[in-house]
């Protein structure tokens, strides 16, 4: 037993080494994306959806108008990633990490002086603005980075959001219960000041050094390759790869589209209902919910690699299974009548949506 503990050891060892015997630099970006994801992302993901409650009561707004500011950050976020990918390839990584915190931040201080509709409404664009290039940006930092154990690096980076939501739910709750629901996320703005921007300056590295790219990425460039049910294999040479023309073709790209669009419509549309729906409509008190919000990211951080061997084996039937998942764990919410009940309710919800977050690969794959 401690032969096997010290080999493994001594593996994980190897796998975090640089070309010069300390920590391989990548890592430290991979560390350098959690309090990104966290602060910029994930905070205003979360504390929006607990301040819901508040906001209809204080602004005298009805739900459907509270939940629009979503979609409007959401409108905002769309137009923006068209051009996201391009100006990450022009200004670099850390020119846009800059950017994304510097307009998440001014977002959540123009909370404090939100009075009206209009107001909560027009609060939703540089929330939009920052989130998909935030999430490109990140992805692209440690693409650069990886190549051998970029699976593994792209996985512990994604786990910022899961843990941001195990931990901070409650800690939110608070801020709104205890300073109101306009000063909570001004509050948070002191996260980006003080934590994000100095890990982006002093940590945050775009390129790699000709020995790093050498030790992750082999001394020959990596030949082409391409998915086959669930694994990477080897291009052909004669093989060239559907072009985006003949994708847009096939008739399994369009379906494919459509379920994915009325998949979130469904999920989404629930999400950003369900915490006005608990509190105000059910009595449960914003501490309840968040601290159940944070059972369901505990659930779904560990349905993440269930899932992620479900889709390798099943492919588009497992997909299929996570989507009957989503109408279970809504169906779920008719029956919520005590705590009992409520934690089913959110277990389930974190469950299923372990697999809507990593299932675009699979997907994609097949059109």
């Amino acid at each position: 037993m401690s032969n096997r503990f010290t080999r493994v050891f001594r593996e994980i060892q190897s796998e975090i080494k640089g070309p010069d015997g300390k920590m391989y630099y990548g890592w430290w970006n991979v560390a350098a994306v959690f309090p990104c994801v966290i602060f910029i992302f994930s905070t205003a993901n979360m504390m929006l959806q607990l301040m819901y409650p508040a906001v209809e009561s204080a602004l005298n707004l009805t739900r459907a108008e509270v939940v629009s500011i979503y979609s409007v950050k959401s409108g905002t976020a769309a137009i923006v990633a068209f051009g996201a990918g391009f100006l990450i390839d022009r200004w670099g990584v850390k020119t846009i990490l800059y950017l994304c915190a510097t307009m998440t931040m001014l977002g959540f201080v123009f909370f404090h002086f939100i009075d009206g509709k209009w107001m909560w409404w027009l609060a939703g664009i540089p929330l939009g603005f920052s989130s998909i290039p935030l999430l490109l940006a990140t992805k692209t930092l440690v693409a650069r980075w990886f190549n051998r154990r970029l699976g593994l690096a792209l996985g512990l980076a994604a786990s910022a959001t899961s843990i941001s939501g195990m931990v901070f739910p409650v800690f939110f709750a608070w801020l709104i219960q205890t300073y109101g629901w306009n000063n909570g996320l001004p509050i948070m703005s002191l996260a980006i000041l003080f934590v994000v921007f100095p890990v982006v300056y002093y940590v945050v590295k775009d390129n790699p050094t000709q020995e790093e790219v050498s030790r992750e990425f082999g001394s020959e460039a990596a030949k082409p390759r391409r998915f086959v049910k669930g694994r990477l294999i080897e291009e052909t040479q004669g093989d060239t790869g559907s072009s985006f023309s003949n994708i847009l073709r096939n008739p399994v790209f369009w379906v494919l589209c459509v379920v994915q669009f009325f998949i979130g419509f469904v999920d989404q549309g629930f999400t950003q209902n369900v915490t006005p729906f608990l509190v105000r409509d059910l009595n449960f008190t914003l501490y309840a919910v968040a601290s159940t919000v944070s059972l369901s990211f505990v659930l779904g951080f560990s349905s993440k690699i269930f899932f992620g061997w479900f889709f390798d084996r099943y492919s588009l039937k497992g997909i299929s299974f996570c989507y009957v998942m989503i109408a279970f764990y809504i169906s779920l919410a008719f029956g919520i009548q005590g705590l009992v009940t409520l934690i089913i309710f959110q277990l389930a919800r974190g469950f299923a949506h372990g697999g809507v977050l990593i299932e675009e690969p699979v997907v994609a794959k097949h059109t």
